[in-house]
Formats: structure tokens, C-alpha cells, sequence
């Protein structure tokens, strides 16, 4: 695995605009640059050391080590980061198996008292999953006594601050048991965003949530995907192949926003009105949505081959009325009470043309926010997020690139093959989409966009110059690019 400066900073810089204040290193220590960009940009940060202690969730994982060797990895986590600004707290494990066992303890015990002694300035945390034993599909030796299968807080004596994956319903449930306990949500469901904004509001002790996931990662492929099934069918954990990609980030593998984080951005403030397009659903199907998974859902109002069909347009405001109008024409409204969480949706038939929603509170328009039906692809554009880059082994470069209608508009549904050239001091190092289809090497010259995107990543190679970055795809033709690596 490789840390590079620039892609670190690029990720942090992407959650500070969504609003993000923290991250928590999941599940192993940040790299250096990873925290670097935290310090300088103004982010806090958990630091994490273990996804398992003593019993191990995959044959041959670090289980297997980690008796003789915990004290190596925690001692070089805190003190390679303890004069790190942006480390708030220290986290020493992930869902760990048998936690709440005699030896459990023991070892919780240990590793919270080696983090103190390397550093008393900061809490020790660690992510507690729910409840113990079968509920769990793993043995009743997981638990102690009698405890198999419900919530266990013997876990949790070591910890200065607690944190609770997924178990929004035990915050306010453990606090008069717990009246001097502060917790957060160390790991939650992106469809719990209001209810956790809502939960800080009123309970002093919750210090908020961190999402799993904000960005989207390679691995536990499909753990966020949606499906369209036969009418009756059964909720989804994971989806099986060609999926590749988790799905269930709040953005996209290459940082473009989903539909959870547009929603995030009115639970958070940030905007007062987003605008949502279910994709249109099959006769005699329904669809079904993992636990870490939103609604196919988009910003989007092209949709051929459905005119005149009623299609979902969601909602999402803080407002308490809002307007549809189609071509100018109102179609819909509805009105929004606190128990809607922000959400709305009206039923449209389907024209091309431009939908317009308008939000209201208290009778004064708060938002206003419109999607228009764009043109087929005509041709490529390239965008240099920065136009000069370090000339380094280290040093990366981002390009992004859209495939536009003749009006220059971004495709939403814009699924085209693109070849990549490169002239000059720089290799490809990535190049791909959001696709969490796209199988295949990243490091290929060849990649289909997604969505309307897609991204190329430069890496420098020790010399300087112009890079000139050619993309063409055979039905749109080229486009190119210049990036300096000085």
C-alpha cells in the first residue's frame, strides 16, 4: 500500500467541503501524510491500531501475531502521531471478537494502559458493536456467562470515551445506567444522518457520528448496492459479482457526490434543497436496499423510454413546503412535517424538458433547485484540478474528465469508452470512474466513464516538464490537457 501526500490532502480537502470536522483512521494507523493533511487543513482524527486482538475474523489474520507482537504497532502508532494536532483521540480496536470475555478484558486492559502510559493526554476509545454471541453468527464463547446475544458493557470499563457501531436506539437506552458516559457513533448507516444530527441536538453526551463510509473504497464489494427483485424479495447484505466496489460512500470512488451525501448536505446545512430522481423500476419488481445502501436514486431528470410514466422525484429540504414544475407548469407539492426526516416525493409523469422544485419555510422561499433533460454525448472535456504538480515519485496529478452534450452539459447517464495518451515526465497512476462495476485494472489506458466522469491520476517521475494528457473516445473524438510538473 502507498500513501501519497497530494491524494491525502485531495481526500481530506474533499470531506471538509462536505462538511466533515473528523475521520477516524478505519481500522489501522494513519499514514504520516494522511495526518499531515489533518493537521494542516484543520480535521480531527481517531487513530486506530486493530481490526482483531486475540481471535481472529479470517483464517490467517493477524490474530495470529498479534500476542507477541500488539506492542510494536500501538507503541509506533502513538508515538509516531502523539504530537499530531489532529488526533483527538486513540482508538485501539474495531468489533473485536470476545472483548467482553475474562481474557477480553484483560486484553483491553492492557493495550488502554500502554496508550496511556505512551500518552496521557488523550482518551482511549474503541468501535463496540451491538450485542454478543449467536446474533452475531459466531459462538456463545464469545460472551461471558449468560450474556450470549444481548448488550454487553463489560467492554467498555477501560474506555474513556466509548464508541458504538451501529446502535443508534443504545444511546439514549445505556445513558441512565451510564449517566457520566460520553459516546458517539463510531460507525453508522448513511440513512441515519437526520436521526443522529437530531440525537446531538438533544443528548449533550452523544458527540456525533462517523458514517461508514464517507468516501468509497475497493473491498466488501456491493456492501452498499441496491438490486431490483421479483415483488416480495429478500433484503440484500452484500451483492455478488461483477460488483467491486463497496457503494455505500457518501461520494464516489473518484470524489463526485452521491445521492446520501446531497441528502447529508440539507441534514448538515449546507444546502436548503436537493433535488432526486428514482430510476424507474421494472413491472413486477421491487427493489431492495442493503443496510449501508441508499435508493437508485440521482440528480437527474433524463430518462428515455419513459414518457408519460409517473417517476419518484425525491425531495430533500429543511423547509416545510415545496413545489414541482414541469416546463414551467406546477405538477406537484407537498408539505413537510418533523417526522419526514427532510424527505419528500411526488409522483411525475415523465416529459423532457426542465424540472424545477422550490422550497419554502414559513411561506418564504428558502431554495430552488432544477434539473434539466441534457442532449446525447458529443464530446470529451479535460479538467486539471490543479494545473502544476511536484515532479516527485510521490507527486500526483488529477484530471478529471466529463463527457458533455452540445450545450456542454456533464451526460448523467454519459457511458462511453475512453483511451487515455500521455506525452511527457509521468506515468499513469490511476484511471477510472465511479463505477462500482468497473472491473478491470485501474492502471490501464483504457477506462468507460460513469455517470458522465471520469478520472486520470499522474504520477511524476523524478523529471520535470509539460505533460500533455490526450483523451478520445470513437464516437466523440479528443480532448487535451496540460499539467507542469515542476
Amino acid at each position: 500500500a502507498c500513501a501519497y501526500p497530494q491524494a491525502d490532502e485531495r481526500r481530506i480537502r474533499l470531506l471538509k467541503a462536505r462538511g466533515f470536522n473528523a475521520i477516524r483512521s478505519s481500522h489501522n494507523p494513519a499514514s504520516r501524510s494522511l495526518r499531515s493533511a489533518c493537521d494542516r487543513l484543520g480535521m480531527l482524527m481517531i487513530d486506530e491500531a486493530f481490526d482483531m486482538w486475540h481471535v481472529g475474523k479470517n483464517p490467517d489474520d493477524y490474530a495470529r501475531y498479534f500476542p507477541t507482537d500488539w506492542e510494536v504497532p500501538l507503541t509506533a502508532m502513538v508515538l509516531s502521531a502523539r504530537n499530531s494536532p489532529s488526533v483527538i483521540m486513540w482508538s485501539i480496536g474495531n468489533e473485536i471478537p470476545s472483548r467482553s470475555t475474562p481474557a477480553g478484558v484483560e486484553w483491553e486492559w492492557k493495550l488502554a494502559n500502554t496508550v496511556r502510559r505512551l500518552d496521557p493526554t488523550r482518551p482511549v476509545t474503541a468501535a463496540l458493536h451491538g450485542v454478543l454471541g449467536p446474533l452475531l453468527k459466531v459462538s456463545a464463547a464469545t460472551a461471558r456467562p449468560g450474556r450470549a446475544g444481548e448488550i454487553d458493557n463489560a467492554a467498555a470499563i477501560f474506555l474513556d470515551v466509548p464508541g458504538y457501531n451501529y446502535r443508534l436506539e443504545d444511546f439514549e437506552r445505556e445513558h441512565p445506567a451510564h449517566p457520566a458516559r460520553v459516546m458517539y457513533g463510531s460507525e453508522t448507516f448513511p440513512k441515519e444522518a437526520w436521526d443522529y444530527v437530531k440525537l446531538t441536538e438533544r443528548a449533550p453526551y452523544a458527540l456525533g457520528e462517523f458514517v461508514w463510509t464517507a468516501l468509497d473504497y475497493l473491498g466488501e464489494a456491493g456492501i452498499g448496492a441496491s438490486a431490483n427483485v421479483p415483488a416480495g424479495g429478500l433484503p440484500i447484505y452484500r451483492a455478488g459479482w461483477p460488483w467491486v466496489v463497496a457503494w455505500c460512500g457518501d461520494l464516489d470512488l473518484i470524489g463526485l457526490q452521491k445521492s446520501p451525501s446531497l441528502f447529508r448536505d440539507v441534514a448538515w446545512g449546507l444546502s436548503p434543497l436537493e433535488v432526486m430522481v428514482h430510476r424507474p423500476i421494472p413491472e413486477g419488481m421491487t427493489e431492495v436496499v442493503s443496510t449501508w445502501g441508499w435508493p437508485d436514486e440521482l440528480p437527474s431528470w433524463n430518462w428515455p423510454g419513459n414518457e408519460g410514466k409517473a417517476l419518484a422525484v425525491r425531495l430533500y429540504t429543511a423547509g416545510d413546503r415545496v413545489e414541482l414544475r414541469l416546463n414551467g407548469a406546477k405538477v406537484g407539492e407537498a408539505a413537510l412535517k418533523p417526522e419526514d426526516k427532510l424527505r419528500a416525493e411526488i409522483k411525475v409523469p415523465y416529459a423532457p424538458g426542465t424540472l424545477e422544485a422550490v422550497a419554502y419555510a414559513g411561506g418564504r422561499e428558502i431554495g430552488r433547485r432544477r434539473l434539466e433533460t441534457v442532449g446525447t454525448p458529443v464530446r470529451l472535456r479535460l479538467r486539471p484540478e490543479s494545473p502544476r504538480s511536484g515532479h516527485s515519485r510521490q507527486d500526483v496529478a488529477y484530471i478529471a474528465i466529463d463527457v458533455l452534450d452540445g450545450a456542454g452539459r456533464v451526460v448523467p447517464e454519459g457511458e462511453v469508452p475512453i483511451t487515455l495518451v500521455l506525452d511527457g515526465p509521468a506515468v499513469l497512476a490511476g484511471f477510472g470512474s465511479g463505477n462500482p462495476h468497473a472491473v478491470g485494472s485501474f492502471q490501464s489506458p483504457t477506462a468507460r466513464s460513469f455517470r458522465g466522469r471520469a478520472l486520470a491520476i499522474l504520477r511524476g517521475t523524478g523529471r520535470t516538464g509539460a505533460v500533455q494528457v490526450r483523451a478520445s473516445s470513437a464516437s466523440l473524438g479528443g480532448a487535451t490537457a496540460m499539467v507542469q510538473f515542476t
